[in-house]
């Protein structure tokens, strides 16, 4: 994905969750028209989905989103939804110097005291992962999404659900998310973490608790909405966007 012609404006990367690709965030590049917005789909996913495989895990996705972010002219802002904004935030603690700001939506942060035992969409996913990888997509887009994730498996063909589910499986069970991969007492970088305030309990609790541990962390509460607020508050999360900007302009 690549949108907006402000040539004198910092770019945004975006970087997808998962059971998603970027394209989903087309709504939110639509309120960022004044900056180029770059997006791209990680292995197992979307355009990337041959990419996938059991050799990726959250390391590969840190190294892959580092990499694309070097490529780039300019230092840019990250939009990190998900499983996403947990590499955002990996990559940012790894090369501080390659990431302006990051906004992190509902980062899946299991090595934090707050995140559950037991977390509700991870026991769903393993329970229809029993049935086979299909199964696993459908359980999880209805944990997710509620109706509109029914009807978005009705539409969609077996064969992707498959992919996706294998896909899924395999970062919900990757061993190397429960490995802290950034110290928030010492992040350095510039962060809004948000969650929705109708999303899960611990997802809101942990952002929360995230953005109190970082030196330069804001956390913010996006009104009426789930987990998928970027695509039913697309306007809302471009505002952190540029909240974020002017957070980073004012540090330096």
């Amino acid at each position: 994905m690549e949108d907006g012609t402000g040539a004198d404006a910092r770019p945004v990367m975006i970087v997808h969750g998962t059971l998603d690709r970027s394209d989903a965030f087309r709504r939110v590049a639509d309120h960022l028209r004044n900056r180029p917005v770059l997006g791209y789909d990680r292995r197992g996913w979307g355009r990337s989905r041959a990419l996938g495989g059991a050799d990726v895990d959250h390391q590969v996705h840190v190294r892959d989103l580092r990499a694309a972010l070097a490529e780039l002219d300019v230092t840019p802002l990250v939009l990190g939804h998900s499983y996403g904004a947990l590499v955002a935030m990996a990559a940012a603690a790894a090369d501080p110097s390659c990431v302006a700001g990051i906004v992190a939506v509902e980062p899946p942060v299991r090595w934090l005291p707050w995140w559950p035992a037991e977390d509700p969409w991870e026991q769903a996913v393993r329970g229809a992962a029993e049935g086979g990888p299909e199964q696993a997509a459908r359980a999880m887009l209805a944990e997710v999404l509620g109706p509109a994730g029914r009807l978005h498996v009705a539409r969609a063909r077996p064969s992707d659900l498959a992919a996706d589910g294998t896909a899924l499986i395999a970062e919900m069970t990757d061993p190397a998310v429960d490995v802290p991969s950034f110290d928030p007492v010492t992040f350095p970088v510039p962060t809004v973490v948000a969650a929705g305030s109708r999303s899960a309990t611990h997802h809101r609790v942990v952002a929360q608790r995230l953005a109190e541990l970082l030196p330069h962390g804001r956390f913010a509460e996006i009104s009426g909405a789930g987990h998928a607020s970027h695509v039913s508050h697309a306007r809302e999360l471009a505002r952190l966007v540029e909240e974020i900007d002017v957070i980073e302009e004012q540090d330096r």
